[in-house]
């Protein structure tokens, strides 16, 4: 089962013109821009093995009822019914070809509009889990035999609050002519806005912080740090099981020392 190809074939049933496809990632998702049509398929394929299916066409909905409202995301593709379309025990789903340029980066504008995505993420009444997702961590953790960290999970407590984004670090942010867009809503979840702050200050990177200083108002962002960390400690093991990239394994197990540096500390 090979997911770009299960994607060309959802895409040439619907009468999408792929000549040219470009696979654009292949991490957690894989993405393919179905050239010349202005459509990215997007086929989860990590995450697909720790959710069901109806989660995509909740993703789905709440992309289009954020793009509806107005908020700063890329949306999904009205050029072809974009799904979920199950092919060979895939999820897909279409999204709307978005100009990226990393020229355009500016941390302080994603920044402002992840507080722009938030206010419009405040009116959606679907539901959403809570965003440390601890039954699904614990259950990776333990098919992972990641015991320390288990135990460790065992140890938090659930985290409620208000709609976010969910991963809001800037890899997710596509660099439109028109601004700053997020994308991959798949984690999307209720909790304190200082978990998506969290999602940016994870990667240590200077113009992280300066997304974070233009949000504005937030309390204590380290404090969640830890749950994010055995999250991300779970989730990139399973990106590095089906890579055989050396630098996915290495950061793999980065994450899982990080997150153990946590574990020793509470």
């Amino acid at each position: 089962m090979n997911p770009v190809d299960a994607a060309l074939r959802v895409a040439r049933r619907h009468g999408l013109p792929v000549d040219s496809p470009v696979v654009l990632r292949d991490l957690t998702n894989v993405l393919v821009q179905l050239a010349p049509a202005p459509v990215v398929a997007r086929v989860p394929v990590t995450l697909a093995r720790l959710r069901p299916p109806e989660w995509f066409a909740e993703e789905l909905r709440l992309a289009q009822f954020l793009a509806a409202e107005g908020a700063p995301v890329a949306p999904s593709s009205d050029e072809v019914d974009p799904g979920p379309h199950e092919q060979d025990g895939f999820a897909i789903t279409f999204w709307r070809w978005i100009e990226h340029d990393p020229a355009r980066a500016d941390p302080g504008a994603a920044g402002r509009s992840l507080r722009e995505l938030h206010a419009a993420l405040e009116r959606y009444i679907g539901e959403l889990p809570t965003c440390d997702r601890l039954a699904e961590i614990r259950s990776l953790l333990a098919v992972l035999q990641l015991d320390e960290l288990l135990d460790f999970a065992n140890r938090l407590e659930p985290l409620d609050g208000r709609p976010l984004h969910g991963d809001a670090h800037l890899a997710n942010v596509l660099w439109s002519p028109e601004g700053p867009l997020w994308s991959d809503l798949e984690n999307a979840c209720r909790g304190p806005v200082e978990y998506d702050l969290a999602c940016l200050r994870y990667r240590r990177l200077p113009e992280a912080e300066e997304a974070i200083s233009a949000y504005g108002d937030h309390g204590d962002v380290d404090g969640v740090m830890p749950l994010l960390a055995v999250q991300l400690a779970a989730w990139t093991q399973l990106v590095a099981e089906r890579s055989e990239e050396p630098a996915h394994h290495a950061e793999a197990q980065r994450r899982i020392e990080r997150a153990l540096a946590y574990a020793r500390e509470m």
